[in-house]
């Protein structure tokens, strides 16, 4: 029977995988940004003339500063104004590079992990991740655009295996219809040595998204984040990110009748210090808009 790689294997089979696939590249206004937040001097104007490079990006950045969601009072005409009025120079950057990354990538759009799906679950992540990340003890609160990139990447292993074994990645989309309460780490390990997709289903897709970012020099956080979401156990640098991560997706999967205080995570609130009823007075805040959420995730998955 076929087990889970050894981490002794790991970089030989990334090594194997590198030799017969290409991963995609970043696209190029993607590395601009983030050449841009590693630019102690840059500023909001110097993003919004990346960001205008590229009609379709800002037009879906403000789309996004004009959801409901946020309340913005007035009709927004420009990226300035979505920075300097609604959602902030970091968020901006954030949510501009997250886009650009999507954009890597040509997976069907049906099933469960199909791309509308793919992206309403990042999007909703990503600000149950900047809502939550808000009501941590403040010497844990981890900045509020990071925290929403790394729940709008967190699964990005699973769009680089669609994208390199479509056949794999239909019938791992079929098992996940199949079993809706199980996790696509669980279901991955049902497929281990089956078609030519095997090494990349033994890394398994949170290993396979962080090698990615790693590929495309991402933040560390974000690497550390997509190689630990599924790991209960982590403790580490960027723990409270981790566990956020992990709080997000539990709540998703119960977004539409959310669970008793007592069925939280009980490791994951230690951790985070977080009061239960909080939490899902958060997670109730966010689910309240979550038709808003999904028409934000539909413009994602049409400009993929």
């Amino acid at each position: 029977m076929a087990t889970v790689l050894e981490s002794d294997q790991i970089r030989s089979v990334e090594q194997r995988i590198q030799k017969v696939y290409e991963l995609p590249p970043m696209p190029d206004l993607g590395r601009r940004i983030l050449e841009l937040q590693l630019d102690p001097n840059a500023g909001a104007l110097q993003l919004a003339a990346i960001v205008q490079l590229d009609p379709s990006l800002a037009a879906q950045v403000i789309r996004y500063a004009s959801s409901s969601y946020y309340g913005y009072p007035r009709q927004i005409t420009s990226i300035q104004e979505a920075i300097a009025c609604v959602l902030g120079y970091d968020m901006v950057l954030n949510l501009a590079l997250g886009l650009c990354a999507g954009r890597s990538f040509r997976i069907p759009d049906k099933g469960p992990l199909g791309l509308t799906r793919f992206w309403e679950h990042a999007v909703c992540s990503a600000v149950l991740m900047q809502k939550l990340g808000a009501i941590l003890p403040e010497s844990m609160r981890p900045p509020s655009g990071l925290g929403y990139l790394c729940g709008l990447l967190h699964d990005f292993g699973i769009l680089l295996l669609g994208h390199l074994f479509p056949p794999e990645f239909q019938l791992l989309n079929k098992m996940a219809k199949a079993h809706p309460g199980q996790s696509v780490s669980e279901l991955e390990k049902r497929l281990l040595g089956m078609g030519q997709a095997k090494d990349m289903l033994a890394l398994g897709h949170a290993r396979i998204g962080a090698w990615l970012m790693q590929s495309w020099k991402m933040p560390e956080p974000l690497q550390i984040v997509l190689l630990e979401h599924h790991n209960a156990d982590y403790r580490g640098d960027y723990d409270a990110l981790v566990h956020l991560v992990q709080l997000s997706d539990f709540l998703y999967l119960s977004k539409d009748d959310l669970p008793e205080a007592s069925s939280l995570p009980a490791s994951s609130l230690d951790l985070l210090q977080l009061l239960p009823e909080r939490v899902l007075e958060t997670a109730e805040q966010v689910f309240v808009a979550k038709d808003e959420i999904a028409a934000m995730s539909g413009l994602l998955a049409r400009s993929a």
